[in-house]
């Protein structure tokens, strides 16, 4: 390639040179685009789970926590949870099940009973068990379950499979509104060194307690006014990260021998139109068939995550190798230029495969920061 660039007239020479530099400039727009987008989404989780676990924020478009009254005839109830195991977690189905312990304390009337009114919003108690309960005669009382429950999770899947999580234990008292029961966080909660997720890393947990509003009465023949409800919420949070890139090659494995089988066909001759052209073309398909079986494990939704990022600029990619095969075969065939078209096509070869290259490694460095 040396000798035949050392040939070819200096026009020629610019001509290559700012082809491939457009080149390199058209991957730099679209990995800007995708980097910038999924660092974007990557900083918004991380302040929505921040958001969550702050007794006073709310996250972007839900309401904040109302404040209860200072004071009050309430009963203030601490709670604590210890997550004992995950039985199953699916993305796809959007839930996620546990099994916890859930414990009460209290001061004061032994009847109260907070562990058999209490319920998991956003969740389904498969099975609670009263293992543990004493009063004393100094008004301590104290309850503790071993609790069974499918969570409902609607997981953010902008970047899977390199992705983050917060999953969220929410306990409220079913009949008591804050105006009666009141939570209190306890420090004691935990989780077990056994819990485990395939793939993941249990990063710890953190509990707060936060005001949850109901816009309705209920329908209580004792409210006279639709008025809201306010309750007292014990969150738990757990946080999970994917351990690292395992997933993530290999979903897009086929996908890279795809692009790499689309890039080989440069060093065929344009000439020999069957074998140039086939490569990328079946390269195509494999692309196309390697998005279907990567959007496979997320759930049918209109977003615009990491999985179609990737599967973008490999489209875009095979589409470029064709385009630019076509404009060589056009200098080979047509124009008789057969030395600038065997430089053309170790020029844009080097191109399409650096920028290539860089987009797949930058985008998903900036999802996973």
């Amino acid at each position: 390639m040396l000798t035949t660039w050392k040939h070819l007239a200096s026009s020629k020479k610019k001509f290559i040179l700012l082809f491939s530099l457009a080149i390199l400039v058209l991957y730099s727009f679209v990995t800007y685009f995708s980097a910038s987008t999924l660092y974007q989404n990557m900083m918004q989780a991380e302040a929505n789970h921040a958001a969550r676990m702050n007794q006073t924020a709310a996250e972007p478009g839900k309401t904040p926590p109302d404040p209860l009254p200072p004071v009050g005839a309430y009963t203030t109830v601490k709670v604590g949870t210890y997550l004992d195991d995950i039985d199953s977690f699916s993305i796809r189905d959007s839930y996620w099940t546990a099994n916890l312990y859930v414990w009460f304390s209290w001061q004061g009337d032994r009847t109260l009973d907070p562990g058999g009114k209490f319920v998991l919003v956003d969740g389904v108690i498969n099975k609670k068990e009263l293992l543990e309960e004493y009063h004393d005669g100094n008004g301590v009382n104290y309850q503790r379950y071993k609790v069974t429950a499918k969570l409902i999770k609607f997981f953010d899947t902008t970047r899977v499979p390199i992705e983050n999580h917060m999953l969220n234990i929410y306990i409220e008292d079913g009949a008591r509104d804050g105006s009666k029961v009141r939570y209190e966080a306890d420090a004691a909660s935990n989780i077990s060194s056994r819990t485990a997720i395939p793939g993941y890393k249990i990063l710890g947990g953190q509990n707060v307690v936060k005001t949850h509003t109901y816009k309705s009465s209920y329908g209580d023949p004792r409210v006279t006014e639709n008025t809201s409800k306010i309750f007292s919420q014990y969150i738990y949070g757990v946080n999970i990260k994917r351990v690292d890139y395992g997933v993530y090659i290999k979903i897009f494995l086929s996908l890279f021998a795809a692009l790499a089988l689309t890039l080989s066909s440069f060093f065929i001759k344009p000439s020999d139109i069957g074998p140039r052209f086939s490569l990328p073309t079946a390269a195509y398909f494999g692309a196309v068939a390697n998005s279907y079986v990567a959007n496979s494990i997320l759930p049918p939704s209109g977003s615009f995550g990491l999985v179609d990022h990737i599967a973008g600029i490999g489209l875009f990619t095979i589409f470029m190798s064709i385009a630019l095969s076509l404009f060589s075969h056009y200098l080979f065939v047509r124009k008789d230029e057969k030395e600038l078209s065997a430089v053309f096509d170790r020029a844009v070869f080097a191109a399409v495969g650096i920028g290539c290259l860089a987009a797949n490694i930058i985008v998903p460095l900036c999802a996973r920061l």
